[in-house]
């Protein structure tokens, strides 16, 4: 009987070993996902002290000092100011200035918004005061604030 179940064993291994497998391709995926959320810095001019006389004087920038953005999007800011530095004594009596695209070496045209696409594009800003404005103020401290709208939209 020893001998019948080596026998029925070794006929049961050697059918196993011989047992035809079906190779069917198989092919599965996986799906590798991740979600970046749009962030921004935007860098705006500081408080600025126009020095007596000065025409033009550096503002600082508007600058996107950090970004990342969707495709076909931006993050545009818009300057609002009514362009009067009032007198703090008699807000009747005001200075007219612009703001201005460029530095006080090169100044360019009158800032008014801008869109910025990647990290480190920026727009250098100067306060300008005609020397015929500077002439006709009243003496005393003037003041203003300008204010900078910062939107993320479309191009």
């Amino acid at each position: 009987m020893k001998k019948f179940a080596i026998g029925i064993t070794a006929l049961l291994m050697a059918a196993a070993a011989v047992t035809p497998v079906a190779a069917a391709e198989d092919k599965r995926d996986a799906v590798i996902t991740t979600e970046i959320a749009p962030a921004y810095i935007v860098t705006i001019p500081s408080d600025l002290q126009v020095p007596f006389n000065s025409v033009n004087t550096d503002f600082g920038a508007v600058e996107l000092t950090q970004a990342q953005l969707e495709p076909n999007k931006c993050v545009k800011v818009t300057l609002e100011t009514d362009g009067l530095l009032e007198n703090q004594a008699d807000t009747t009596k005001t200075l007219p200035y612009a703001i201005n695209q460029g530095k006080s070496d090169n100044v360019g045209d009158a800032f008014t918004t801008a869109s910025y696409l990647a990290a480190g594009d920026k727009t250098d800003l100067t306060v300008t005061i005609t020397q015929e404005d500077w002439n006709k103020a009243y003496a005393g401290q003037y003041s203003d604030t300008v204010t900078f709208n910062i939107e993320y939209t479309a191009k």
